[in-house]
């Protein structure tokens, strides 16, 4: 019959060897994990060229959510416009594209929680004596390449609806007097800059292309 010591020398040795393998697996599986983080990093990043973006609007650098300000419009105004510069730095080219997220006209303001971008759009170049309007220069920059983004308010002396323009003429002249330090419109607007994927393709497939005609002409240079 065993003894009582051999049955504790057997118990701790079970107990080494069950922790050496413990180890030996948490090690492996770190290992393999390791590796695999690394490969799937690596496919993410893999293709993908630094690129740069910058918003300026009176020399003043900009995020990409935008404020454009009015102080006060009225019938007959001279056509105001505020432009946002865009600037490419990057190493491909860029699409710009815009959303509005907020409007607000005097004491009424609407937003995305209720409003498309192309709604609140629309409501500013159709809904009143004046036109609000937005436009990109080109919607695509190239590498080092610069666009502009512009707000456009025209309001003529006669938009050709007299009721409207004196609806809104006294509502402007009214939130003035009782809001003298705020702005008549507050307009929000998202930019963003996606990478020209398409481009990219296309001159990735274009240097391919000259790489294999460089091949042919190689090879039949050398038969």
């Amino acid at each position: 019959m065993k003894s009582k010591g051999s049955h504790v020398k057997l118990k701790k040795g079970l107990r080494r060897r069950t922790i050496f393998f413990l180890v030996l697996m948490f090690m492996a599986n770190a290992f393999a994990w390791f590796i695999y983080s690394n490969k799937i990093a690596a496919t993410i990043n893999a293709g993908v060229k630094s690129w740069k973006i910058t918003f300026a609007q009176n020399g003043t650098t900009l995020v990409n959510n935008v404020v454009f300000n009015v102080s006060d419009i009225y019938p007959g105004m001279s056509n105001y416009t505020d432009t946002i510069n865009i600037r490419n730095s990057g190493e491909m080219p860029a699409n710009i594209i815009y959303e509005l997220t907020s409007v607000k006209i005097f004491e009424n303001t609407y937003t995305n929680d209720n409003y498309t971008s192309a709604q609140l759009e629309s409501m500013l170049a159709n809904n009143y004596p004046f036109t609000i309007t937005f436009s990109v220069g080109n919607p695509t920059i190239g590498i080092t390449d610069s666009t502009n983004f512009q707000m456009l308010i025209v309001w003529p002396y006669e938009s050709g609806d007299d009721a409207l323009d004196t609806y809104w003429g006294k509502a402007s002249y009214d939130f003035k007097n009782t809001y003298p330090l705020e702005n008549e419109i507050e307009i929000h607007v998202k930019i963003t800059a996606t990478q020209d994927i398409a481009s990219q393709s296309s001159t990735a497939q274009a240097q391919s292309d000259t790489s294999q005609a460089q091949s042919d002409t190689s090879q039949a240079q050398n038969p």
